[in-house]
């Protein structure tokens, strides 16, 4: 189940309302405990710290619901902390939205005599309110907690005053715990940017991941022993009232949250969907970099699209594996059932994926991919592209994202159009391009279909998608052939045997798919155009 964390919600709060409530906004990252000594000794914290040493504190934290988790449902946590030596506090939390990477909190803190919940002790209407409404005459109980070690000290960096806190512990219910290492950076004044920057000059010194998980959603995940899924992020939720620059950082959130979301998949090899969806996500991200490409200053957009390519590449070989064996080859074998060199072919990619699951691993623990979660993370929280930008790309960023919509599609549109001419006479590698310009076509009216009339797109994008079906699989079947011919080495006389007959095969059955192509290409030409 995808974590509720992943929302869309943009917004630009922050400060101190009053001394009960607060608003939090906080960089979570993630950080292996090998690592923690090391980034204490980090050469920016010697030099930002003024001083100040890390204090560390005992933190345990118990967490209430009902039973069912309704108060999470509706993003409230209630919290019980004891600070050390320092008595009891404690909190009501309410999410408000998400500034993709910096999630923002209403919180509210009451001091306790003991550590048991006692809602009467808040007074702030806003709170008392969201209590009465939500929590009122329901069973409250004891969830989890979180025991941990946290090392604290306040930061002056670039005229944003923070809190850096090291946090080192378990997350823990009645029957079971789980490992917890983080850091956050929360921000007290100043801009958000900041945070962000910090976070890249200490990722120099250490490995950091940018997370957006928070301990609660740690806690209910272990509570209801959810087993990690993938992780298929809604429409991007554009508006014709939005401006080009919010509705490019919306597009942005989307892909970073496809991307964390299916992480885990990856990681731990639970689900194959998780890696086509976080393939996905990256892919998504190139073609919104292309599409607005004018209009972003060069610099940190080209390092982006470079570490997505670099990113993408790593899962590639995963992805083709997983297709072959769960795709493909099902086929062939229900084709040649009794032939002997088939079972060799699977058990020779079957190696081969696991290399490739090696390969994808070793990209997620990689410099390349924590530096792009946290500069994607920058990029869709704030107005990070803006540095360098030109006054012309200033005024179109600003302008409404109809404005914008229409000449970036038409773009696209074009050169599939141009790229398609002719299409039954396309050679293999023109084919190839025409469906990387498709899939561009395809993610552009996905991005920028919401501003218009629903109709009209989805008869544009119905055709659109039966095209790129038809490329897409003429796509797999020539790196299924490719990938048969890495599995040579490995295979016995009748696997080569096999190799001869699935080619064959595949092979008529992409003459046929070749005489479909030329009538989707006939019934995608005649659409009308919904952004004209």
């Amino acid at each position: 189940m995808a974590d509720s964390v992943f929302c869309a919600a943009i917004t630009n709060i922050q400060g101190t309302l009053m001394a009960e409530k607060q608003i939090e906004i906080e960089l979570k990252l993630r950080i292996d405990p090998k690592h923690v000594s090391r980034l204490k000794q980090a050469p920016v914290l010697r030099e930002v710290k003024e001083g100040r040493r890390l204090l560390t504190t005992h933190l345990v934290s118990i967490y209430h619901d009902t039973p069912k988790l309704s108060l999470a449902r509706k993003g409230l946590a209630l919290r019980v902390r004891k600070k050390g030596t320092n008595g009891w506090e404690q909190t009501v939390k309410a999410s408000n939205g998400l500034r993709e990477a910096l999630p923002e909190r209403h919180e509210w803190n009451v001091e306790l005599p003991d550590g048991v919940l006692d809602l009467d002790k808040f007074t702030d209407e806003d709170v008392v309110g969201l209590l009465d409404k939500h929590v009122k005459k329901k069973k409250i109980e004891r969830i989890f907690e979180t025991d941990l070690k946290r090392s604290a000290v306040d930061l002056t960096y670039r005229d944003a005053i923070m809190e850096l806190a090291i946090d080192q512990g378990v997350v823990r219910t009645a029957e079971k715990e789980s490992p917890l290492s983080e850091v956050e950076l929360e921000l007290k004044e100043g801009h958000p940017a900041a945070l962000f920057d910090l976070a890249l000059e200490l990722q120099r010194t250490v490995p950091l991941f940018l997370s957006l998980r928070s301990k609660a959603s740690r806690g209910r995940a272990l509570y209801l022993n959810e087993t990690p899924g993938f992780y298929k992020a809604p429409p991007v939720g554009l508006a014709a009232d939005m401006s080009a620059e919010i509705s490019f950082r919306a597009v942005l959130a989307q892909g970073l949250r496809m991307i964390l979301g299916n992480e885990v998949c990856v990681r731990e090899d639970l689900h194959i969907e998780g890696c086509h969806q976080m393939r996905v996500g990256m892919r998504r991200l190139r073609v919104a970099f292309n599409l607005f490409k004018k209009n972003l200053p060069q610099g940190e957009a080209v390092l982006i699209r470079r570490l997505l390519k670099h990113c993408t590449k790593a899962l590639d070989g995963l992805r083709d594996w997983d297709v072959f064996l769960t795709e493909t080859l099902p086929m062939v074998e229900e084709r040649f059932p009794d032939h002997p060199g088939v079972a060799d072919l699977r058990k020779a990619a079957a190696k081969q994926r696991e290399a490739a699951l090696v390969t994808a691993r070793e990209m997620l623990e990689s410099f390349e991919y924590q530096q792009l979660l946290l500069l994607l993370g920058a990029w869709s929280s704030y107005s990070r592209w803006a540095s360098g930008a030109d006054a012309s790309q200033m005024k179109a960023m600003s302008a409404p994202v109809t404005k914008l919509a229409e000449p970036l599609l038409s773009r696209a549109y074009k050169r599939v159009t141009k790229r398609g001419d002719d299409v039954g006479k396309l050679t293999v590698p023109q084919l190839h391009a025409l469906r990387l310009d498709v899939k561009q076509m395809r993610y552009g009216s996905d991005f920028f279909g919401e501003v218009y009339a629903a109709k009209p797109v989805n008869k544009f994008r119905k055709e659109l998608t039966g095209l790129q079906e038809i490329l897409g699989w003429l796509n797999d079947v020539a790196v299924a052939e490719s990938r048969l011919m890495a599995l040579r080495p490995q295979l016995s006389k009748d696997g080569m045997i096999a190799i001869g007959l699935i080619s064959g095969w595949f092979g008529a059955r992409a003459d046929h798919r070749l005489q479909g192509l030329d009538k989707a290409w006939k019934k995608f030409e005649k659409q009308k155009l919904f952004w004209k």
